[in-house]
């Protein structure tokens, strides 16, 4: 399993299927969002990760992501 704290300050993607589901939700509060987000914080005990992007936040685990 790859070290959560590499992934802080920099830029990921999200999963497809994780990424479509999270544009219907946003789709549905009037906004689409972008498939790019920095990492701002990484929690090693429960290997997630905290994403920000223009218009949200998401928590997500680092099987979910890949570095763009």
């Amino acid at each position: 399993m790859d070290n959560p704290d590499r992934y802080v300050g920099h830029i990921v993607s999200l999963e497809r299927n994780l990424f479509q589901r999270l544009t219907a939700q946003a789709g549905r509060a009037g906004f689409i969002p972008d498939n790019r987000f920095l990492v701002a914080a990484a929690n090693r005990r429960l290997h997630k990760l905290v994403c920000y992007n223009a218009d949200l936040r998401v928590t997500v685990s680092i099987t979910d992501v890949a570095l763009v």
